[in-house]
């Protein structure tokens, strides 16, 4: 199974196509990194984040660029995403087709994640950026708007109109690219989204076709099966609710870190068939078999760390998630 830290290597190779409207040459840009344009061509490599943050700065500094990001979602084409972006280009509207990414993105990469909440009057799309390597973070967060913006466009026949909120401070390039954005942009806000009118969620897209974007669907969904993927929103739950030094956090903890109600997080967690507390006895139940496997750790220790008031708690959980208590596991 590949590391879902890293993307296809056509992300990548759209960077060293777009530098070479500079005449930077492909080895410029790759010598140093051990690649070469022809490795990128390749449907079934992937390139981890660092390699990629690395190949952006060289990018920036050989173009001079530093609206790479934008250039990067302008060029995006809905075909780069393969079976899931198919999926999404057949589908019947806007809403079917932010479904499909928001359901299948996490086979992608986890670095981008996408969630789409409902209001009366609009819809906000949340972009959750899981890599804090820059500038390799915040160039993602405006190519994914960009990209949106872009392939929204191509796909309704449309332009969107609304507004956009990042979490940092304005970035360089911004002022000029204004008149290509949906709106307003509101920056260092405490999340990353766009927010548009509902009715766009409606539209039809031009190349809506149900047969082609369920056989799309079906390849999407033997990929899922075949990695053994969690669901990206699922994924990203599992990862705030846990912290080396203070433990498990609460779902309000958990749904304030994730800009939404308690009951909002509870809702999109019913989607994918499981509560809160599931997530947190499940990731008890391996952490305690992977502590346990350590004999240095005491069994007070492993259960105090894992939150448990008492051993008898702790012994009755895991008799219940393994039918042995913790000592004899640890005797296995």
């Amino acid at each position: 199974m590949y590391s879902l830290q890293s993307l296809p290597a056509v992300y990548p190779l759209l960077m060293v196509d777009i530098a070479a409207r500079w005449n930077v040459k492909p080895e410029e840009l790759l010598g140093d990194l051990g690649l070469t344009r022809d490795m990128l061509l390749d449907p079934q490599r992937r390139i981890s984040l660092d390699l990629l943050n690395q190949l952006l700065i060289k990018t920036q500094e050989h173009t001079q660029k530093a609206e790479l990001a934008v250039l990067f979602g302008q060029e995006m084409q809905i075909s780069m995403h393969g079976f899931i972006g198919f999926a999404a280009l057949t589908a019947a509207n806007v809403r079917q087709a932010l479904g499909i990414a928001e359901r299948f993105v996490g086979m992608i990469s986890d670095i981008v994640g996408i969630r789409l909440e409902e209001t009366d009057d609009a819809a906000i799309l949340y972009l959750d950026v899981n890599t804090d390597l820059q500038p390799l973070r915040d160039t993602a967060i405006m190519a994914v708007i960009f990209g949106f913006v872009h392939m929204g466009h191509v796909a309704t026949g449309r332009s969107l109109s609304g507004r956009v909120e990042i979490d940092f401070p304005a970035p360089s390039y911004l002022a000029p690219i204004l008149p290509f954005l949906p709106g307003e942009v509101f920056v260092e806000q405490q999340a990353n989204r766009i927010i548009f009118s509902k009715e766009y969620l409606d539209l039809p897209l031009v190349m809506a076709n149900p047969i082609a974007s369920q056989l799309a669907l079906s390849q999407c969904e033997q990929g899922l099966e075949k990695f053994g993927l969690e669901q990206p929103f699922v994924a990203q739950v599992k990862a705030l609710m846990f912290d080396e030094k203070t433990g498990f956090s609460s779902l309000e903890h958990v749904a304030s870190r994730l800009h939404m109600s308690e009951r909002t997080l509870k809702r999109q967690l019913a989607k994918h068939s499981i509560t809160y507390s599931d997530l947190v006895d499940e990731s008890r139940k391996q952490k305690a078999m992977d502590l346990l496997s350590d004999k240095k750790q005491s069994l007070d220790d492993i259960s105090e760390y894992l939150g448990y008031s008492d051993m008898a708690n702790f012994t009755r959980a895991f008799k219940r998630w393994t039918g042995q208590t913790p000592s004899a596991f640890r005797k296995l």
